[in-house]
């Protein structure tokens, strides 16, 4: 069955969709302004009516403690043979899609299944609400990108990504890597074809290599410093003889 509900109460992505009748809980996604679940009742349900519940996102049970009455179903009698034709269908159901369509004008990424569309060569704009990044402390990684790009900012972090001029059109994981903390799935894009002559900037060196750069940078200086500090007094003294 698909469901739809507004952006209202304890309905937000993530949200499970939970029935004693459906084989497996359906979980909402964005889809422009509307919020759409797709959970399939199961063939062998018995005739009559089940409730439609709400529950907490997975892996976030504990957090948001959702459970709420949303509606019900009702499910008719069917025979062996209509059984037997809800099995058959059913096994021939493409995988759900994950992806979720926010409105125009949404910071990216919304949510990690937000699949933003960006030509190869383009670029993104990466904005934190889901993690609370802290500034310089957060490396964004995708097979995708011309280099990997690092979060700044106060209150919010982001950061501009640009996409390869030969990244090939499909679908790209984006990792969120913080320091001290394992990598995980944060966004997804998908990428199309380059324009034609589309050429990748000359990379410039994240501010991190530039930072560790800079003790053997300081180092080399003070070394040569002394060298010449050595070498004017060897000259002062020869001037003085």
């Amino acid at each position: 069955m698909t469901t739809e509900a507004l952006v209202s109460g304890d309905a937000f992505s993530g949200v499970r969709v939970t029935s004693p009748a459906f084989v497996a809980d359906g979980i909402l996604r964005m889809d422009d302004r509307l919020l759409k679940a797709v959970a399939t009742v199961s063939c062998t349900a018995e005739p009559g009516s089940y409730e439609v519940r709400f529950g907490s996102p997975i892996g976030n049970e504990n957090a948001s403690k959702i459970n709420r009455l949303w509606g019900s179903l009702r499910v008719a009698p069917a025979d062996a043979a209509e059984r037997a034709e809800c099995a058959r269908q059913v096994g021939a159901r493409p995988p759900e899609s994950m992806e979720e369509r926010y409105p125009e004008g949404s910071e990216w990424p919304s949510s990690p299944w937000d699949v933003r569309t960006v030509q190869a060569g383009g670029e993104l704009r990466a904005k934190d609400g889901l993690e609370m990044g802290t500034d310089g402390m957060v490396e964004l990684t995708s097979p995708g990108f011309t280099q990997s790009a690092v979060m700044h900012g106060d209150k919010l972090v982001s950061a501009t990504v640009r996409i390869r001029c030969n990244a090939q059109p499909g679908l790209y994981v984006v990792h969120w890597n913080e320091k001290g903390n394992p990598a995980k799935e944060w966004a997804r894009y998908r990428v199309t074809a380059a324009a034609q002559g589309c050429q990748d900037p000359a990379m410039a060196p994240q501010a991190s290599a530039v930072r560790q750069a800079a003790p053997w940078l300081l180092a080399g200086a003070t070394a040569l410093a002394a060298a010449g500090a050595v070498s004017y007094t060897l000259f002062r003294r020869k001037v003085s003889h």
